[in-house]
């Protein structure tokens, strides 16, 4: 009975072990969920040793040489602790003369040092840096170790790192909007080969339109906007080009620097959801819309084609063949496909 009843709490441990790292891993833990995990992890050896057993079948800490551990049926009248397979007996020995190093401690210390080298590498990967990267047509949605929350279109490259000084997010490629979550003592600051921004509580969008022009749309709250690589000097508002409130855009194109212009920033950061509505933009600028998203490609043949004026139709920026096939029901332009990556659209 007694083999069967720990067999069970093994079970139970392995469980409650494999949500914990499923958690971890997503990065989806608030603060007060982390205080659980540390007390549930400080609860007992035995949930060591359900994580690391986690960790291991899924190629992290290989080096941690903790495949044994005490066992459950050692005798009791021993000070010795015994190290044995998982649910093997031990088999009794006498104690060692106090003069020796038991070895157990040894043992101990090695794995209290393989323990924290492990989690500190989870923690450093799973709180402080990271990086996330999507594919064409691909949207992307996750929470960062502050509850900001992070929303990536196609195509998009960002990584971030956070500090007790400065929350810095590194955009490189894409575009992405961020519902920055309140922290006055630690700036949220997202760097681009273009500018800088800056935010403490904020909603707003970056989108690299290509390599020397970025976009920042403002939904919420108040941001500085900052010549590229100087996000540091930021913290203390210094370096700024520009402040952008609510309902609010800015385009930086290499050393230019448009004017500030009203915008309806749920509108221009509708692209986050995957939709986008056209209001009667020209075909140029729908198709510049779509290819900068999507592996299949749309060519305008004819200049005229692009010069022609959207409908006021909503679409999903996913989906350039209904587009197209949406243009090409009209009397004066013709759709071909070219390839499977490639749609021609003519006029007619």
């Amino acid at each position: 009975m007694k083999q069967g009843s720990d067999n069970q709490i093994d079970a139970l441990l392995s469980e409650q072990a494999a949500a914990w790292f499923v958690r971890l891993i997503a990065n989806d833990l608030s603060l007060r969920e982390r205080r659980e995990y540390l007390a549930w992890l400080k609860a007992s050896g035995r949930h060591v040793e359900a994580l690391l057993d986690i960790y291991r079948y899924h190629g992290y800490g290989r080096k941690a040489k903790l495949n044994n551990r005490a066992s459950p049926d050692s005798d009791p009248e021993s000070k010795v602790i015994q190290f044995a397979p998982r649910g093997a007996a031990a088999t009794p020995y006498r104690q060692e003369p106090p003069r020796r190093s038991p070895l157990w401690r040894i043992a101990a210390v090695v794995a209290g040092i393989a323990f924290s080298l492990v989690i500190g590498y989870v923690a450093k990967t799973a709180y402080f840096d990271q990086r996330l990267a999507t594919d064409p047509s691909e949207w992307d949605r996750t929470m960062l170790a502050d509850g900001s929350v992070l929303r990536v279109g196609p195509n998009t490259r960002i990584r971030w790192y956070f500090s007790d000084q400065q929350r810095t997010l590194m955009l490189t490629r894409g575009e992405a909007v961020f519902e920055v979550a309140k922290d006055p003592l630690r700036p949220f600051i997202v760097t681009t080969s273009v500018g800088d921004v800056r935010a403490v509580g904020t909603e707003f969008g970056v989108s690299l339109v290509n390599a020397t022009t970025a976009v920042v749309t403002v939904a919420h709250g108040k941001v500085a906007v900052s010549k590229p690589n100087q996000g540091r000097l930021l913290i203390h508002g210094s370096a700024a080009i520009a402040a952008l409130v609510a309902n609010q855009q800015l385009i930086l194109s290499g050393d230019t620097v448009q004017p500030v212009k009203e915008v309806d920033a749920d509108r221009e950061l509708q692209w986050a959801s995957g939709y986008y509505e056209f209001r009667g933009e020209k075909v140029k600028q729908a198709v510049a819309e779509f290819n900068r998203r999507n592996r299949v490609q749309v060519v305008l043949a004819d200049p005229s084609v692009g010069e022609i004026a959207m409908p006021f139709t909503t679409v999903r920026l996913d989906d350039p063949e209904t587009f197209a096939l949406m243009l090409g029901a009209r009397p004066d332009v013709q759709m071909a496909y070219e390839n499977a990556q490639s749609i021609r659209l003519m006029a007619e």
